[in-house]
């Protein structure tokens, strides 16, 4: 029997089996040359890491050795400055003159009692260092007196502090001062108490940035501004403050050092003497009065003095802050012809007289008080135009006075400072006030849109805030944009009042 035994048996193809093998075997085939390309990818994208840090990693490399070269050299130069800081180290004493007054019998001595101030300054000094650890190294001692020499001059010689009558006194003494000690000088700022204020701060904000300063002396202590001025120095240990006179009440709160040294300076403000300047001597007698009256008799106008060329009140040249009851005052008359003060004697002169038997009223009392706006900061009452005669009397008075005029005399009525360096004399009109307020207004208030003293006359924001001509350079640039309109006043006792 054949094989064979049916026609499908011829039909069947001898590769159906390997076909299933063969395709296992190319789906394998394919698998692996995928994982090869994935192998593949990944090793040049490490590869390509790797470059990138080895070129990364030289970079670091030649930048360490440039940044320990520059750390070395870095090293090199700050040593260098310390050296040369520590190599030279000095003092600096700034003295405001006007206040730290130099002892009357070396004034008096001339261009000798200046050197002998100076050798004996420099001496106590070189002491006082020697003795303080912190100031054992200093080499150089450098001593800048600032002031008014002709202002000093003439308060010495006023006062009788001086013994002699020589007015060049004083620049003498500063000339032998300077000439015995090369570091030690002498500034004339002229006259003008800010001048001398302003020189010192800026002075002493300097060298207390320079390094090489290891002690900063101030001789500031009678002054109550610089006490404001020394608030952002606390705890700086190489301030020291030298006293003169009793330092003022504001000083009592510091902790800085402190040294006196009396066999050099006065211990004692220089005593105030008013005097007249010349061309303003009185050709007439009048009687004394007072700018501020607690309990004023009632007044009654003489009919004489009222309508036959009187003379101004005396209440009217009174600081406005506290007015008195006007009074008329009558010419001087000599002894033997007695003043007209009756109604009888009134005959005895031509043309009718003016007569006025009504009781004068008294002028309103006016409170001292501050105005405030929305936002609590104080704004400046608005003054009115000052009179351009008033203005120039002013000035001519300075003038021929040398001296500038005392605010507190003639604004708030008295000065309490025995040692003042600026003009008393007469009392001034309500014209020549109003003008002396818009000089003083000039000046900047050291509390600003703070202070709440009713009686301040400085200024405390520009009076053009908005469109200011002076723009940064104003004095009151840091007050510009504030609303300066007033929304309430509050009087001195407290008492408030919406405006």
């Amino acid at each position: 029997m054949s094989r064979y035994e049916g026609p499908d048996d011829f039909e069947r193809d001898p590769g159906e089996v390997y076909l299933a093998p063969l395709q296992t075997w190319e789906r394998a085939v394919m698998e692996k040359r995928g994982i090869e390309e994935t192998l593949h990818r990944s090793y040049m994208d490490l590869l390509s890491k790797y470059r990138a840090k080895c070129a990364e990693c030289d970079r670091e490399k030649r930048n360490a050795v440039l940044w320990e070269k520059e750390q070395r050299q870095g090293e090199r130069e700050l040593t260098s400055l310390r050296a040369a800081a520590d190599s030279s180290p000095f003092a600096f004493i700034v003295i405001d003159g006007d206040g730290a007054v130099f002892r009357e019998e070396l004034i008096a001595r001339g261009e000798e009692g200046g050197g002998a101030a100076a050798h004996e300054l420099h001496h106590q000094l070189k002491a006082y260092f020697q003795e303080n650890p912190l100031f054992q190294n200093i080499d150089s001692i450098f001593v800048h007196v600032i002031l008014s020499v002709d202002g000093l001059s003439r308060a010495l010689h006023a006062s009788g502090t001086l013994p002699i009558t020589d007015h060049a006194a004083l620049t003498k003494f500063a000339r032998g001062f300077c000439r015995a000690q090369p570091l030690f000088t002498f500034t004339d700022v002229g006259y003008g108490k800010e001048q001398a204020d302003h020189k010192v701060r800026k002075l002493f904000e300097i060298m207390e940035r320079n390094i090489q300063c290891k002690c900063l002396v101030l001789a500031g202590c009678h002054d109550n501004g610089y006490a404001t001025f020394l608030e952002s120095f606390r705890g700086n240990q190489k301030i020291c403050l030298l006293e003169t006179t009793s330092p003022a009440a504001d000083f009592r709160k510091f902790a800085f050092k402190r040294i006196a040294f009396p066999s050099v300076f006065r211990s004692e403000p220089i005593p105030s003497r008013t005097a007249a300047p010349p061309g303003f001597a009185a050709t007439t007698t009048l009687p004394p009065f007072s700018s501020v009256r607690t309990s004023p008799p009632p007044s009654v106008v003489s009919p004489v003095a009222n309508g036959l060329h009187g003379l101004p009140s005396p209440a009217a040249t009174a600081s406005p802050k506290l007015a008195a009851p006007a009074q008329v005052a009558t010419p001087a008359t000599p002894k033997s012809e007695p003043a007209q003060s009756s109604y009888a004697n009134i005959g005895r002169n031509s043309g009718p007289p003016n007569i006025n038997i009504g009781v004068q009223k008294k002028a309103p009392t006016t409170r001292p008080f501050y105005q405030l706006n929305k936002n609590d900061e104080r704004v400046d009452v608005t003054l009115g135009k000052p009179d351009a005669n008033a203005v120039k009397s002013l000035e001519d008075r300075r003038q021929m006075s040398g001296m500038n005029l005392c605010n507190r005399y003639h604004l708030a009525g008295n000065c309490k400072n025995n040692n003042c360096n600026f003009y008393h004399g007469e009392r001034l009109t309500p014209a020549q006030l109003l003008a002396l307020r818009h000089r003083t207004r000039n000046l900047v208030c050291g509390s600003g849109h703070l202070c709440r003293e009713a009686t301040c006359n400085l200024g405390h924001h520009c009076s053009n805030p908005g469109s200011c001509y002076f723009g940064d350079d104003c004095r009151f640039s840091e007050m510009h944009g504030m609303d300066i309109t007033p929304t309430i006043k509050i009087y001195e006792d407290g008492t408030r009042e919406v405006v």
